[in-house]
């Protein structure tokens, strides 16, 4: 079922009768809020409430986690961005949201909605008026007051006696045995109960205090927790008593720290999502706690349980700390502090920056485990790179910012990750005044349309190209003009003066191999859609060499190249060889556009050879990949490749609807050299034609192109079919081509020449060449007679 729940590090204990109540309450009501203070155990309740609903909310059930969103401005975009929908530029991400909803039954999950209480409602209220089967289940602090609402208040952990000891004590005794080498016996049993008694059966208190039986006794703990109680209870009366006693369980722990770490602790508020050792360094340092001494006192704060060590990024550990720890560490900083803090990150994840930039700028091999490292922490760190480049456009630090984005132009690419990088480049831009350097916002501009040519979105590629070169021209900066310029050759623009050899002159100027390395890329991308293999084959093995001294993605991207013109000619064993290599270049980076690609391919393979079970799991793994990223071009054609399963497996309904929803996101991505895509649609719907008949096969092609494009990736990887759709059935399109280019693969199967054609058509023969080259590339073809001969196919009676 299509999910993107993730997998708990622990076991859920207790709560079995709440999950199966909410179960049931979410069949007979719209939207639920599971409500209760910090630590109450919301997000694992529900969590485990939407694990269960997978199998009743069969369209899917996604999960949208706000915690590290600080602003309401990017909510619809986060949800938009989860269910991977597409927000055409200047579009509404509710609107987009709504309609690629529609009428399925999902189930969407909103975590942490209490910081964006209002946004949350607004946005609720809509999705729940235009889509009239879709669920919400969300976590707050307090009710979102949305129509319809019923608020479901947590309870804490039950403390009735049961088998194997009451749900809170299971909890303390499970997280106790996790916490070190302790074993609790049966003569613990009443000391753990009361203990849990008088933490109230919190689930966060709970885990906090099991945390300590590595170094006191239960006896201990419940002896130092009952006296700060006492203290709290003189304290504010209007706080709910849960809270009281969770902020007590939290102010004890932080009064045992010593100084330096009370004092690291606040600092360390300033991270989202996690951080290293070296920024906790960089940032936290100074005033009272000298760099030297923040690995030690970072060790207290572990050792206290209030900061975790939570996994490893390129040989290095991160860190994290639970919400509840970090909200009563950050009121405990002074706003001023906070701000200093703040510009701190920025300039820390400046210099990260700015070190992988210089890095990458050497174009040396021996420093690419150093530079795989550095990106492997980048990647855990996207939450306070974008926290800071958010920073930057609050406080007008554009500059910084855009260079940020500029060292790290090829991480964004090659990552995968466009609409995040995308989201803020924009932002950047859009603040950009007079004061900014032309040149550096022209190299911006460039990126931002890398980023769209690597995304499938032509039409953005052509406006940012255009912006980097005029930008590129007035500014006197080379790299953003041969970026702009390459783009723009890539995606047609035909303008005097515009030329990849332009593009790569540039290049070589500006001293950027890399820039030199991605003309030899476009071309060859180019020319392969051309159906010049030989030539793109040369220039693909030229890509491979530019990069075989410095860096595994561009040689990548150069084998990858090499396995689809492998493909082309139908040489399957050389096809998967490249494939296989391109992965191991890959491994463990985590480049998804390229990884993508690799799966998508060896799927096709295994489709060629009948191994259906392995060609389907290569495209699912594949499609989890590609899920919120912007990989549209991507998503394009796994589902084709799922068409063309389907078609192979005699399922020629799910053939032709997927077929039509592929085409039907090709077309508002602006169509593009998506390779063979003509072709292979017509090997879907020929077969569907003869088996299911003409009429039905239009049937089912408007259903294909009316479904919202989640519900079709849901449907590629094996939801049951949709209903049919009460609209009228559309024509099947006997092919992809326009009808200009179908008039000349008529006249070219008549025996015409080019200059033959421009005479009948009154046209130019460079107008006749581009159409040519277009049908060639729409239809997968490498020859003029391969047209000739799918034309004469193609014409109907008549």
């Amino acid at each position: 079922m299509p999910t993107n729940l993730p997998v708990v590090p622990n076991a859920f204990i207790g709560r079995e009768s709440d999950v199966e109540e909410l179960l049931q309450l979410l069949s007979a009501v719209r939207i639920v809020t599971l409500c209760g203070t910090g630590g109450i155990g919301k997000t694992r309740l529900c969590l485990s409430v939407a694990r269960d609903a997978v199998e009743v909310f069969t369209d899917g059930v996604w999960l949208v986690e706000l915690a590290e969103l600080d602003s309401g401005d990017l909510l619809a975009e986060r949800v938009a961005a989860v269910l991977g929908v597409q927000v055409p530029p200047g579009g509404e991400p509710t609107e987009a949201v709504a309609d690629a909803v529609g009428g399925g039954g999902q189930l969407l999950v909103l975590d942490n909605c209490e910081h964006l209480v209002d946004d949350c409602a607004r946005l609720c209220g809509a999705l729940l008026a235009a889509c009239p089967e879709l669920r919400i289940l969300t976590t707050s602090r307090e009710p979102l007051r949305v129509a319809g609402e019923t608020v479901w208040r947590v309870p804490p952990l039950s403390l009735a006696p049961a088998e194997g000891g009451s749900d809170a004590v299971r909890l303390f005794v499970d997280r106790a045995a996790a916490s070190g080498d302790r074993t609790l016996t049966g003569r613990h049993d009443a000391a753990v109960h009361s203990l849990c008694a008088e933490l109230e059966g919190i689930p966060l208190a709970i885990e906090l205090a099991a945390a300590m039986t590595r170094v006191l006794s239960v006896e201990q703990i419940r002896a130092r927790l009952s006296d700060r109680f006492r203290l709290l209870t003189s304290g504010s009366r209007s706080a709910p008593p849960r809270q009281r006693t969770l902020l007590a369980t939290v102010e004890w722990s932080y009064r045992m720290l010593s100084t330096p770490a009370q004092l690291l602790l606040r600092r360390l508020t300033v991270f989202l999502g996690g951080w290293t050792l070296d920024l906790a360094e960089l940032c936290c340092s100074g005033d009272g706690l000298p760099p030297e001494a923040v690995l030690t006192t970072l060790s207290e704060l572990v050792d206290k349980s209030l900061v975790l060590a939570d996994g490893e990024a390129g040989g290095e550990i991160r860190y994290r700390m639970l919400d509840t720890v970090r909200e009563y560490a950050r009121q405990s900083l002074d706003d001023g502090d906070h701000e200093v803090l703040k510009r701190r990150h920025l300039e820390s994840m400046s210099l990260m920056a700015r070190r992988m930039g210089e890095l990458i700028a050497t174009f040396d091999r021996s420093q690419w485990p150093e530079i795989t490292r550095m990106a492997l922490v980048l990647d855990v760190m996207q939450p306070n790179l974008y926290a800071a480049l958010r920073y930057a456009v609050r406080v007008g630090e554009i500059e910084q910012g855009l260079r940020i984005c500029v060292d790290l132009q090829w991480v964004i690419v090659a990552s995968g990750r466009f609409d995040p990088a995308a989201g803020h480049l924009d932002a950047l831009l859009r603040a950009s005044g007079p004061a900014a350097p032309v040149g550096l916002v022209a190299h911006a501009m460039g990126i931002r349309a890398l980023a769209c040519f690597f995304g499938g979105d032509l039409a953005g590629v052509e406006h940012h190209a255009r912006e980097a070169i005029r930008l590129g021209r007035a500014g006197g900066h080379l790299a953003g003009q041969s970026m702009g310029t390459a783009l723009a050759c890539a995606v047609g623009v035909e303008e005097d003066g515009l030329t990849l050899d332009l593009a790569a002159e540039l290049a070589e100027r500006a001293g950027d191999v890399y820039l030199r390395a991605l003309t030899v890329y476009i071309k060859a991308v180019l020319t392969q859609a051309a159906g010049r293999l030989r030539e793109a084959a040369r220039l693909y093995e030229e890509l491979v060499d530019v990069h075989r001294d410095c860096n595994d993605w561009g040689m990548a991207l150069g084998v990858i190249g090499l396995a689809q013109l492998a493909y082309a000619r139908r040489d399957l064993e050389a096809a998967a060889r490249h494939y296989q290599y391109a992965q191991e270049l890959l491994h463990p980076l985590d480049h998804r556009g390229e990884r993508i690609s690799c799966l998508v391919g060896l799927g096709r393979i295994s489709i060629e050879l009948g191994d259906f079970d392995g060609a389907r799991a290569r495209l699912a793994e594949s499609l989890a990949l590609s899920s919120g990223l912007g990989q549209r071009a991507a998503a394009v054609e796994l589902v084709d490749a799922f068409a063309e399963l389907a078609q192979r497996e005699g399922d020629h309904a799910r053939a032709v609807r997927l077929a039509a929803a592929a085409s039907a996101l090709r077309e508002r991505m602006g169509g593009g050299f998506l390779l063979g895509a003509g072709a292979r649609a017509q090997e879907v719907l020929a077969p569907a034609r003869r088996e299911l008949s003409e009429p039905v096969a239009a049937r089912l092609w408007a259903e294909g192109r009316s479904m919202p494009w989640h519900q079709a990736i849901e449907y590629a990887v094996g939801e049951p079919s949709p209903d049919p759709l009460p609209s009228a059935p559309v024509a099947v399109p006997h092919s992809t081509l326009t009808e200009r280019e179908r008039e000349i693969a008529l006249l070219i199967a008549r025996g015409l020449s080019n200059r033959a054609l421009a005479d009948e058509l009154v046209i130019s023969p460079a107008t006749v060449a581009r159409h040519v080259s277009n049908i060639l590339a729409k239809l997968g073809f490498s020859s003029r007679t391969q047209i000739a001969t799918w034309a004469l196919d193609q014409r109907q009676p008549g």
